[in-house]
């Protein structure tokens, strides 16, 4: 890699974990945030999706939004739409207040995750450097959950959920900072482009979600979910007609066309279901009977195990290729899912955190041949949207 290329991993790296603070702690607080804020059963749900629905809101506008104003000064506006929402949240008195906060906040780390990642594909087009630079990228991930976990729980048994919450703003406060001093400038650029194609894609996705949690939680002829149902095809059609009458829609959808771009996609879209990482959290406060800070010292291991997967994982690629290394921890992923659905309340907390281990180790080991394919098969200039349709896939799987 060149200086440059190196300055702008780095940077990317650095973003990625400013934005992750809030995902690595989120399973910590949600709890004592219910419990203080006294929330209503259908509260607590929404209050789960949010970070879903605020991502894929923001999800597609974000790639355009880039080629209009510049991703670096994209990056500092989501950064500090991240810090005011989730001040929102610090000082939010009820869960109405708190739900819009964790909206906003949600919209601007979805933001940092697609720009940064399309703005590091684009910046390394040697194929070596793009396999190192995703692989130092994927173990972003890891080292945040090794700390910030830690941090979190001992912060709520202290003081409150609150101050937690004040790390998130800390971080978007620092991904600003960060996107303006370690990121190169943005290039000088006219281009005009019309956002209500990306938009209304981002609202049939949150519309579609919407409908199925309530098809499970009220049934297919509860009120709710016949609106949410019409609004999605309300905005399925009205984004089919302004794709065919544009003479030029942003939303690009030219990467869809190749058929192993749609196959990554439904991988990373399945990947999620399992929410490992959110029920190993509750299962060890529920069913073993641990505290918050104990349950952040037990999920070290897990951290570590997923260094470890993210570490091997370029080193497989550099040796073995994307195809090879991808394949190995998919199946390494799945004896995981198999050995979990084996287990039984009884079962000890040494078996149950092992096969943790290694699930978060082959997913971890996943996440940079998967992403470093799906951006390989991005034309230029379509970076951007390629990461798009990444993230919406894993915010669907999450949802």
């Amino acid at each position: 890699m060149t200086q440059q290329e190196k300055r702008l991993v780095i940077g990317v790296c650095a973003l990625i974990a400013a934005a992750l603070v809030s995902t690595a702690t989120f399973n910590y607080i949600v709890l004592p945030m219910i419990m203080s804020l006294d929330a209503s059963e259908s509260q607590q749900s929404l209050l789960r999706q949010l970070p879903s629905i605020g991502a894929l809101l923001m999800i597609f506008i974000a790639g355009v939004l880039g080629q209009r104003i510049g991703p670096r000064r994209l990056l500092v506006w989501c950064g500090l739409l991240m810090a005011v929402g989730y001040f929102v949240v610090m000082v939010s008195p009820a869960m109405g207040v708190t739900s819009a906060g964790m909206l906003l906040g949600s919209v601007g780390q979805e933001g940092i995750f697609v720009v940064s990642v399309g703005m590091l594909s684009a910046g390394l087009a040697d194929p070596k450097a793009r396999a190192s630079g995703f692989a130092m990228l994927a173990m972003a991930t890891p080292l945040v959950y090794l700390v910030a976990p830690v941090a979190a729980g001992a912060l709520v048994g202290l003081t409150g959920w609150r101050v937690v919450i004040g790390m998130w703003v800390l971080a978007g406060l620092a991904a600003a900072f960060l996107a303006k001093r370690l990121l190169p400038p943005d290039e000088a650029s006219d281009t005009r482009v019309e956002l209500w194609t990306p938009a209304l894609a981002g609202f049939a996705l949150v519309c579609l979600v919407q409908t199925a949690n309530n098809i499970s939680q009220a049934g297919w002829a509860a009120t709710p979910t016949i609106v949410w149902g019409g609004a999605a095809i309300l905005a399925t059609v009205g984004l089919v007609v302004l794709m065919r009458r544009l003479p030029e829609p942003s939303l690009d959808i030219s990467v869809l066309r190749h058929g192993g771009f749609r196959l990554l996609l439904v991988v990373i879209l399945l990947v999620p279901f399992a929410s490992m990482a959110f029920y190993a959290t509750v299962g060890a406060q529920f069913v073993y009977g641990y505290g918050v800070f104990a349950t952040s010292l037990i999920m070290i291991p897990v951290q570590v195990t997923s260094l470890a997967g993210a570490w091997l994982s370029g080193r497989m690629i550099r040796r073995s290729g994307i195809r090879a290394t991808g394949t190995i921890a998919l199946v390494l992923t799945s004896v995981a899912l198999f050995l979990a659905a084996t287990q039984r309340v009884s079962t000890p907390v040494v078996v149950s955190l092992l096969i943790v281990c290694l699930y978060s180790g082959a997913l971890t080991a996943a996440n940079a041949p998967m992403t470093n394919a799906i951006m390989n098969l991005a034309a230029k200039g379509s970076e951007g949207s390629a990461a798009a349709f990444r993230g919406a896939s894993a915010s669907l799987g999450n949802a």
